[in-house]
Formats: structure tokens, C-alpha cells, sequence
């Protein structure tokens, strides 16, 4: 990801939650994690983005996102892919995530990566109603 893919970045970021994180926010996670985009093939447009911490042994994801119209189509995967193999190239042993409760897609993707379950964060996510649980996953390496 670099700083000319932001705008991009920031348009499924708004599309894909209705909670999105803030420009300044994403451009300072730019700076300072992993981030890698996936662009369309056939007209560079990006579809999708994810953001990974590495430190002391453990990464975490910090965000997935696929705008919706390009939902299921795998993206999610390919990225996911790209982001535990960085993981291991920094000699990571373990990847940590949230997940929202309610969003069972993505929670059945990231089992077939191999993460399991290791906790709940009480009312971690914001909703129109309040707020939900986060299940936090863990996947060993």
C-alpha cells in the first residue's frame, strides 16, 4: 500500500463498515505496519486491503477489508495468505485477531486458516445499537 492507494483504501474502508476508522488513522497505519492492497486485473482498481503487525514473535491483524461488490470472490483469502506468509518470513509464531460476533463469513474463513478461538472482548465493536463482542482468534505458525 502506498501513500497514492489511500483514497482508494479509505473508499472500501467507508464501503465495507459502517463504522470505518478515519484517513488519518489508515494513513498512520501505513507507516507504521504491513499493508498490502489487492487490485483488480483487469483495471488496477482496488478491491481490498489488509493491515498486519509484527513484533516480538506474535502478529496481528489489525484489518481486513473487501468493498462489498467484490465480496466472495476470494480476495479475502488471497490476502489473508499473503499476510500469514510475511508473518512467518519475520520468524512469527503466532497471529492474533478480532473478529466482530455477528460476522460469521469471516469468522469461517479465518478457521480455515487455522485460527481458533481464545477469548471474547466484551462489547468491543461499535453497532447502531450499541455495541457487540469481538471473538479474539489466534492461528500458530
Amino acid at each position: 500500500m502506498s501513500q497514492q492507494d489511500l483514497p482508494a483504501v479509505m473508499k472500501v474502508e467507508e464501503s465495507a463498515y459502517d463504522f470505518p476508522c478515519s484517513s488519518s488513522i489508515m494513513a498512520s497505519n501505513q507507516k507504521r505496519y504491513y499493508c498490502i492492497v489487492y487490485e483488480a486485473e483487469s483495471n488496477g482498481e482496488i478491491l481490498g486491503y489488509a493491515i498486519l503487525s509484527t513484533v516480538a514473535g506474535e502478529a496481528s491483524v489489525i484489518n481486513i477489508a473487501v468493498a462489498p461488490e467484490a465480496q466472495r470472490q476470494r480476495i479475502g483469502y488471497r490476502l489473508m495468505e499473503n499476510m500469514l506468509a510475511y508473518a512467518e518470513g519475520k520468524q512469527c509464531m503466532e497471529v492474533f485477531l478480532e473478529v466482530r460476533e455477528s460476522n460469521r463469513p469471516a469468522f469461517t474463513m479465518y478457521h480455515q486458516f487455522g485460527f481458533n478461538e481464545v477469548g471474547l472482548r466484551r462489547n468491543y465493536y461499535p453497532t447502531h445499537n450499541g455495541h457487540e463482542d469481538a471473538i479474539l482468534l489466534a492461528c500458530y505458525l
